[in-house]
């Protein structure tokens, strides 16, 4: 089935009516490619079968899974997490051990991180919590699987950041399938939800990782999701988005550049500011 912008906008209508699978601000072309390949796949021909298939919370949670953007690579971005090691972590604020993933597909990025945290001795340190709002995805994070099929490429992405040959020794063997030793995880704290309807409390993140999100938004959900973070944000806590993504121009002065290469932001550590979602 062919969808073009009426057949998205009536999609959208009818999955807003369920509980975190309200896309109506989304971009059109990125719903077009994920919301058409959700047809083809489960040969829906008519949008009042839709409405009848998402009764099936199975079947929602197949397109919350599809409409979310795999990141399937560890360290993806080497230069990136060399900055996030050397120049974030050392530096990070006092008053929070919370490091927030708002949105997490994969567990890739997480996982990054928590062995960055391990490596630099501070996996006790801080805290790392990531939502997703697919179980599929729970599930999987939680049992902090990988993709194996990606080895190679994450075995390359770890040695430019590190220079070391122990990227196979964080990972194990279970069921078939790879998986990030416990004792690697055992500070991360997956949740099934939203952060749109269950974001962090104000004032409580030290770091929030939101890379390659914002670019699937219209202008209009791109603002609230950024005014959702920097508000959870402590003074002096850091924001860190992807390269090609970019702050609502009416936001960007809460926030000072650390690395604009990297697009690493930090909350000011004492402002005149009242935010508000």
């Amino acid at each position: 089935m062919e969808l073009g912008i009426n057949e998205i906008r009536e999609i959208t209508k009818v999955m807003a009516a369920y509980p975190d699978m309200n896309y109506t601000n989304y971009s059109l072309s990125f719903l077009r490619r994920r919301l058409s390949k959700v047809f083809k796949q489960s040969s829906l021909r008519r949008l009042d079968l839709l409405q009848e298939k998402l009764k099936d919370v199975n079947f929602r949670d197949e397109i919350m899974s599809e409409i979310m953007v795999n990141t399937t690579e560890m360290f993806r971005d080497p230069a990136l997490w060399r900055t996030l090691r050397d120049k974030v972590i050392t530096n990070m604020p006092v008053g929070s051990d919370k490091i927030w993933f708002p949105v997490e597909s994969d567990g890739e990025e997480t996982f990054s991180l928590a062995l960055v945290l391990h490596e630099k001795g501070l996996g006790d340190k801080y805290k790392i919590i990531c939502q997703t709002p697919s179980r599929l995805r729970f599930e999987n994070i939680s049992k902090g699987v990988v993709n194996q099929d990606k080895f190679e490429t994450n075995l390359t992405n770890y040695k430019r950041l590190e220079d070391k040959n122990c990227y196979a020794d964080y990972f194990e063997k279970d069921n078939g399938k790879t998986v990030l030793l416990e004792q690697y995880r055992s500070n991360i704290e997956c949740r099934l939800s939203c952060y749109f309807s269950q974001a962090m409390p104000e004032n409580s993140v030290a770091l929030i990782m939101f890379r390659n999100i914002s670019i699937y938004y219209n202008h209009l959900l791109a603002r609230k999701a950024f005014r959702i973070l920097i508000n959870s944000l402590i003074p002096g806590g850091y924001l860190i988005i992807g390269v090609k993504e970019r702050l609502p121009k009416e936001l960007a002065d809460e926030l000072e550049v650390v690395d604009a290469n990297e697009n690493i932001y930090r909350k000011p550590a004492s402002n005149n500011y009242s935010y508000y979602v």
